[in-house]
């Protein structure tokens, strides 16, 4: 066997094996601490409680939060999905109502632009602009077998134009509507700015008409904004009237009726006349039938007392006069009835008595 004294130049080479080896050992002892710690953290990462996650990126979000209100007294918001994805969010908004149409009330809102990449999904929405082709598509989706009729009138509301498209489902009106907001693209490839608004509207009401449907597209608001600086699907703002500022054209804090309309004072508004107080009724007295009096017969006319004394003849002109011409020249008749003689009676003069020597009678007799 050979020694170690036998190799050549074997004594420094031991030398340095054994330097190195205690080296080795004296560095592993003096760095206790660093190897406690190390030990620790593997523990520790096997004890640690990870946080549930979900596979689905769809999530429901308060209705505070939906991107695109209606307006006060419009439909109200029952429930809002959010779902994200590599270039932007979607939400679907439901919304009251629905009528006797198969299907919710509801919007689906887009919002495409710079968004943070750590909470994006992997989809990617579609930024190409609308077709005919599509909305078609789209009407066949949301209601088959229904004839949907698009509107050739231009409309706009407070965020540009939009479209329509209104049906019949038995009593029940329904309306389709869309709309697609972007930036301008005349600007620098840089600095262009950048951002879509994608807006859908699905609403049917029952006895509703056109133009209260469309209301509600009238009235909403956007809520929300990407919080990037290229963030601007609303384009250029519009420029002031060429006339502010000129002479010649006066800017009046309010709208002023046209020259045709003339300038006749408007009417006085007469106060509205208050409401009539309801009187109560007073209770009717009980009426008693009274008889009628029946008006008595005429008494009879009592017939005169024969003359007593010697007769008298008639005065000249009169052949005979009876007790009942007696009775009518003294009893007139009563108003209303013509007399029984054409003239007027001529009262009865008794004629003087004559004694029988010739002589009249005096008051103390013959």
């Amino acid at each position: 066997m050979m020694k170690a004294a036998d190799w050549p130049n074997s004594g420094p080479r031991l030398a340095g094996a054994r330097s190195r080896l205690r080296a080795f050992r004296s560095g592993i002892a003096s760095k206790p601490i660093g190897g406690g710690l190390l030990a620790l953290a593997l523990l520790s990462g096997c004890a640690a409680r990870g946080e549930i996650d979900r596979f689905s990126t769809v999530r429901d979000v308060a209705p505070r939060e939906a991107f695109v209100l209606p307006a006060a007294g419009g439909p109200s918001i029952v429930g809002v999905l959010e779902q994200r994805y590599s270039n932007g969010v979607e939400q679907e908004i439901v919304l009251s109502g629905g009528g006797g149409a198969a299907g919710q009330n509801r919007m689906r809102v887009q919002f495409i632009g710079p968004v943070d990449a750590s909470t994006s999904g992997r989809t990617a929405l579609s930024e190409r602009s609308l077709a005919r082709a599509d909305i078609a598509g789209e009407l066949r989706q949301e209601f088959p077998g229904v004839a949907m009729r698009r509107s050739a009138l231009y409309v706009q509301n407070r965020y540009g134009p939009f479209g329509y498209a209104t049906g019949q489902v038995g009593g029940t009106t329904c309306l389709y509507a869309w709309q697609r907001l972007s930036g301008t693209d005349h600007a620098t490839l840089i600095l262009r700015p950048r951002g879509i608004i994608n807006l859908r509207l699905r609403q049917c009401e029952a006895g509703a008409s056109e133009a209260q449907l469309l209301a509600t597209l009238y009235g909403l608001g956007v809520n929300a904004f990407l919080n990037h600086f290229s963030w601007m699907p609303y384009g250029d703002p519009p420029s002031p009237s060429p006339t502010l500022g000129q002479g010649g054209a006066p800017v009046y804090p309010e709208p002023l009726l046209p020259a045709s309309a003339g300038t006749a004072p408007a009417a006085p508004v007469s106060e509205p006349a208050p409401p009539p107080r309801a009187h109560r009724a007073a209770p009717r007295a009980a009426v008693r039938s009274v008889p009628r009096l029946q008006p008595a017969p005429p008494a009879a006319l009592e017939p005169l007392p024969q003359p007593v004394g010697p007769p008298v003849p008639p005065p000249p002109g009169v052949t005979s006069l009876d007790a009942a011409g007696v009775s009518a020249a003294l009893v007139p008749a009563p108003p209303g009835t013509a007399s029984p003689a054409a003239t007027p009676a001529r009262p009865v003069v008794a004629p003087p008595a004559i004694c029988a020597d010739g002589r009249l009678m005096g008051a103390s007799g013959c």
